[in-house]
């Protein structure tokens, strides 16, 4: 027996190395060690990509002089081009290509060079997500960023801004532009601020593109070489004119739909109210973004030269300029005016555009009407960049190597000299901390009056780090977690860093156009300041808006536990359509704390509705009888027919059901594209599956994320319930008064979910899977919809290498996977004794149907951005939301297992107790069963407690029972 042991132990692929420690050694004493080879260092800091497409800077460096120098080339005439999907629109031949289509058309280039190609495009159909596409360029990708292009479609506000009921004004519904549009192609992450060049041979060049997301028409394309920008003339400006454009008021067009104006109370803007919200700025939480653009247009009522000036704030980088792209009339016009940086100013500031020798750049403007543009770019951050990304992958590699020397746990008490096993690691170390310093060097150019620039602090916390490393080559391996598995660790310092450089925020309050110096404004005063401070002080006194006393008792009290953006689009929602059809007014307040809700209602304040609440709420409120069964309205039935059923039993108390679904938290598989072909593995269907190709993920140093491990403590049925409900378990029997826990099913599934950590040495802890999933020490695991929201928002460096899948379940006997999965959010609940029922139920009816549903997400992600995704649990609303074609469908089938688990008398101690067995036997090593069957006696003893109290049970004895709603899912 001990022979097999210690040949099971030889052949785990994580004992790469021999140990040969007497026990009389000290702590001091090197661990002796052997590997079979040592590294070799190219293998850590190739530079060869995953995939075979190279960068666009690789491909066009050296190129300059292939450029195309002629005059562009525009075909006008689609008839005349060899395509497959060509269509009549407005009288007039277009190419044609929809959502999963692919459009191909030939275009006849006079020579063999580079060209920047440019397309005269119209997005069909009301469309919130950009159009993206790949394009191959005769049978082939030219380059990396040819996998996903952009083009986005133009917006505008409302004629007039709208006021709410309070006398504020409302951030607008923006409005798409249906005209057409032109643009070359560009990096979809605008690094580069210049269109994309690309290669054409002499004569036909087959072009093809395959839409991923949205659709496009095509009526004009362009073939065109580099234009060449000069500097700026020196030229007197003088005379009085002076013109000024107010930011918010004035947007003529933005193509970001979620690029808004905001109200601050702050004196120095223009327009500004001390009582009521007026939109007074560009928001910088929303001009953010590198492409984001602006426009306005200018009336100039005597040529000459002028001065560009602007009153802005920029406190997204400390001590760090922000660069945009300035044009006029469609083109950049000069040198100058491209990468333009707008430096840090913590506070609204004026400041005139001057060149590098801080001199004014004079503009000249002829008589009549010109547009200015203003867009954000990174391109003079592009080379750090990628130098950032490429440091990223090399030490990324380097902590792989140190997982295949000692394994995944290093021993503490052990020194490894990991310079015998990977020679030249330590002048590797310093060589990229170095980097890091001439990179940290190079951006205090950018403000070479501060010693140390904020924005950059990372960088040099991670050079730091390198170098502390370096020093002690004994302990790199045990503290290899430094590098880049630790939450601290270089790598997450790194990417930290350029998560932080996606957001150039900028604030603008107005620029204007001047030639005397005198005209521009001056900044409030002290007194001014001081008084405006004190009326502001003075009206918070009054009543606040959508404050719950701040009402009128006749209308249909709301409560709404959401943030004051959102309830200011439910509020515009209602009057406009839920008001003008039933007549019914509405008021919505910001709910104080949904927990006061059975307070407010034994104090006869509680409102006739509430929306928002947490899913597990409504049972702690309903079965003390202060809600309302909804199940007795006649139309009930129709009205949840679009919710999955799983989602309505948290809600349900004996026969009734007391709220209805407003969102949902599906949970999904998040893979890397990337990794998972790199390694040749498909994407697993099974938890057997994922079992499977868990020793070939840790031989590399990754592993699987499980959602228990993102879960500090206390593990909520989202994390246990899965694979005992996909194992045929349950928790209650026909009434919920003994647990079924001891079920053999229930067992196999705890079961199977402990083994993950105990036997297969997946992680119990992972602080913050989104990290680890961006720097690919997890590259696959189980998450739900936050989780999906924060990797598609806010994690660019990976946006092309990731998808989703339906969760690994289990095959039962029919040969069906089995994905269960809960799914609750928050619901919507009315209380019982509302004097005002029929409006109430019609209320919330109008709130739960797709329509509504579909008007408030596209409004909520139109005008405030794609972070703001409307998860709705009404599934026929949901296919018609804003998402990434390719994940909803996804979302969509794992919706089918959705089933919560029943909230009952007593049920929150099942779920403590399940956790407190979970971790019995994952972190303390107990026996399962045992467990399990202290975990099944405490809950028994309390759920007789509970129905106790609530006159289910008397003196141990059933007076009524108490069905178990998890067999009304099955029913269903």
């Amino acid at each position: 027996m001990i022979s097999i042991l210690v040949l099971v132990l030889l052949g785990s692929p994580f004992l790469n190395l021999s140990v040969y420690a007497d026990e009389a050694e000290t702590e001091d004493e090197d661990l002796e060690v052997t590997y079979d080879e040592s590294v070799d260092l190219e293998d850590i800091v190739s530079d060869e990509e995953r995939d075979e497409t190279e960068k666009y800077s690789a491909y066009i460096e050296g190129t300059e002089a292939d450029h195309y120098q002629g005059e562009p080339i525009v075909f006008d005439d689609m008839t005349g081009l060899k395509s497959d999907r060509q269509t009549t629109v407005e009288g007039e031949q277009v190419i044609q290509v929809g959502q999963d289509e692919t459009a191909s058309f030939t275009i006849e280039a006079p020579e063999t060079a580079y060209y920047q190609i440019g397309f005269e495009y119209k997005i069909e159909g009301v469309n919130v997500l950009p159009t993206q596409l790949e394009m191959r360029v005769n049978d082939s990708i030219p380059f990396y960023e040819m996998r996903n292009l952009i083009f986005e479609s133009g917006w505008e506000n409302p004629e007039t801004f709208q006021i709410d009921k309070y006398g504020n004004e409302i951030i607008p519904q923006p409005i798409k532009i249906d005209d057409w549009e032109f643009k070359y192609l560009i990096d979809s992450s605008y690094r580069d601020s210049s269109p994309l060049m690309m290669k054409l041979e002499q004569g036909e060049n087959e072009i093809e593109l395959t839409v991923s997301e949205g659709n496009l028409l095509i009526r004009t394309i362009e073939l065109a070489g580099k234009p060449s920008l000069g500097d700026h003339e020196q030229a007197e400006v003088t005379g009085n004119q002076y013109i000024e454009v107010e930011a918010a008021n004035d947007l003529v067009k933005r193509n970001n739909s979620s690029i808004r104006a905001n109200a601050s109370f702050n004196v120095n803007l223009v327009p500004y109210s001390d009582d009521k919200r007026v939109l007074n700025h560009i928001d910088a939480d929303s001009f953010n973004s590198a492409g984001d653009k602006i426009y306005y247009d200018v009336d100039i009522e005597e040529a000459g030269y002028y001065y560009l000036g602007m009153h802005y704030q920029q406190d997204s980088k400390a001590d760090f300029p922000v660069f945009m792209n300035i044009e006029l009339d469609g083109e950049i016009p000069f040198q100058s005016f491209k990468d333009f940086p707008f430096p840090y100013q913590s506070k609204y500031y004026h400041y005139t555009l001057a060149d590098q020798s801080d001199q004014k750049i004079p503009i000249y403007l002829e008589e009549g009407s010109h547009t200015i543009s203003f867009q954000i770019t990174v391109e003079p951050l592009k080379e750090a960049m990628e130098q950032i990304e490429r440091l990223t992958n090399e030490i990324q590699n380097l902590s792989l190597e140190l997982t295949n020397l000692i394994g995944p746990d290093a021993d503490r008490y052990r020194d490894i000299n990991v310079e015998d096993y990977i020679p030249g690691v330590t002048d590797l170390m310093i060589s990229w901390a170095d980097e890091m310093a001439t990179i940290y060097e190079e951006m205090k150019t950018f403000n070479p009056d501060k010693n140390a620039i904020g924005a950059f602090s990372e960088l040099r916390i991670a050079e730091e780090q390198l170098r502390s490393l370096a020093e002690r080559p004994e302990q790199i391996a045990r503290r290899k977690s430094e590098l880049s598995t630790g939450t601290n660790s270089v790598t997450a310092y790194l990417g930290n860093l350029l998560q932080a450089h996606n957001d150039n925020g900028i604030a603008i309050d107005r620029f204007y156009l001047y030639q005397d110096e005198a005209d521009i404004p001056e900044e409030a005063g002290f007194f001014t300041k001081t008084w405006a401070s004190i009326k502001r002080f003075a009206n918070t006194f009054g009543a606040q808006d959508y404050e719950v006393s701040n009402i009128d008792k006749n209308n249909l009290q709301v409560w709404v536990n959401r943030p004051r953006q959102y309830v200011e689009i439910m509020q515009r929602l209602i009057d406009e359509t839920f008001t003008a059809e039933t007549g019914v007014k509405v008021d919505l307040s910001l709910m104080p704390d949904q927990n006061k809700l059975i307070l407010a209602n034994a104090a006869g304040e509680a409102p006739d509705v509430a929306l928002g609440v947490n899913y597990a709420l409504p049972f702690e409120i309903g079965i003390r009888g202060a809600l309302q069964d909804l199940t007795e309205f006649s139309d009930y039935q129709e009205v949840v027919s679009d919710y999955p059923p799983g989602m309505l039993v948290p809600a349900k108390i004996q026969d009734g059901v007391y709220a209805l679904p407003d969102t949902m938290n599906f949970w999904v598989m998040f893979y890397r594209e990337d990794i998972l072909e790199d390694m040749e593995l498909a994407i697993p269907d099974t938890i057997f599956d994922v079992r499977s190709y868990l020793p070939e993920l840790q031989r590399r140093g990754m592993n699987f994320f499980y959602p228990t491990a993102g879960m500090s403590g206390m593990k909520i049925f989202a994390g246990t319930m899965p694979l005992i409900y996909q194992s045929g378990g349950q928790f209650y029997g026909d009434t919920i008064h003994r647990t079924e826990l001891n079920n053999n099913d229930t067992i196999e599934g705890m079961r199977l979910l402990t083994e993950l950590f105990t036997i297969y040495n997946i992680p119990y802890d992972v602080p913050s899977f989104y990290q680890q999933f961006r720097d690919g020490s997890i590259p696959i695991g189980i998450s739900d919809y936050h989780m999906y929201n924060l990797i598609l928002n806010a994690a660019p460096e990976i946006a092309n290498v990731w998808d989703v899948a339906l969760v690994p379940g289990i095959e039962n006997s029919d040969g069906e996977v089995e994905r269960w999965s809960t799914g609750g959010a928050e619901s919507n609940i009315m209380f019982k004794d509302t004097d005002k029922t029929d409006a109430a139920w019609e209320f919330m009816k109008w709130w739960s149907k797709a329509e509504t549903q579909v008007a408030f997400g596209n409004t909520l992600q139109t005008t405030y951005g794609s972070e703001y995704m409307w998860n709705t649990a009404n599934l026929a609303a949901y296919s018609e939301l804003p998402w990434p074609h390719s994940h909803k469908q996804i979302i969509l089938d794992q919706a089918e297992w959705i089933a919560e688990v029943p909230r009952a008398p007593g049920s929150y101690l099942l779920e403590r107790e399940l956790s407190n067995a979970y971790n019995a036997v994952v972190l303390d090593g107990e026996n399962l069963r045992t467990a399990i069957d202290l975990a099944s006696k405490r809950v028994n003893r309390e759920t007789e407690r509970k129905l106790e109290e609530f006159g289910f049970m008397k003196d141990g004895a059933v007076i009524q029972s108490y069905p178990n709603p998890e067999l009304s899912l099955n029913e269903e």
